[in-house]
């Protein structure tokens, strides 16, 4: 099993949140006044924080960039910098998610909203085309078994089965509700 598939499954329902999120800016651009972004704020921010930082990131930053940048294993160049530039970049568009929703801040919350989602989309092609790519490559057969076996445990500690049951059910009730308010 290559060591990236589960990340790139964890990546299809962050995009799926972040199609959510941006959807939801965009209509609350075009309709000055609606709160749909405001009610579903608190969900989108729990989300980011619990499944995409502390679950996905931290396998990524902890577990697989480690074994990434040992010498030898990314060849021709280390987008390791720039990724963790990024999730350093998507932790500060939510603490502004977070502090616009808490000053009812419509205007900046719906600007960090669409610029976080926006940022992950980006990120998550990185990741996924160039990025996996390369560690599925470079990475030797004895390191991936290490990493699969380092997963494991992680999806043990934070209970992941929980915390992707309680994230597609919430998905699940908020597209039908934002579908409803589609143009």
């Amino acid at each position: 099993m290559p060591v990236t598939e589960d990340l790139m499954k964890e990546h299809q329902l962050i995009l799926k949140y972040a199609d959510l999120m941006e959807r939801c800016a965009d209509y609350s651009l075009k309709h000055p006044g609606a709160v749909v972004l405001l009610e579903n704020a608190a969900g989108f921010i729990g989300f980011i924080k619990e499944f995409a930082d502390h679950f996905h990131h931290a396998k990524e930053e902890d577990i697989l960039f480690r074994y990434l940048e040992v010498p030898g294993v990314l060849t021709h160049c280390n987008p390791v910098p720039q990724m963790l530039m990024e999730h350093e970049k998507a932790r500060e568009f939510v603490r502004n998610m977070e502090r616009a929703l808490q000053q009812k801040a419509l205007n900046d919350l719906v600007d960090n909203t669409a610029r976080y989602a926006r940022l992950l989309k980006e990120h998550i092609y990185k990741e996924d085309n160039i990025l996996y790519p390369m560690g599925e490559r470079g990475l030797s057969d004895e390191d991936k078994t290490a990493l699969l076996k380092e997963y494991v445990q992680a999806d043990q500690r934070v209970d992941s089965q929980a915390i992707w049951a309680k994230y597609e059910a919430l998905y699940m009730e908020l597209e039908p509700v934002l579908n409803a308010l589609a143009d």
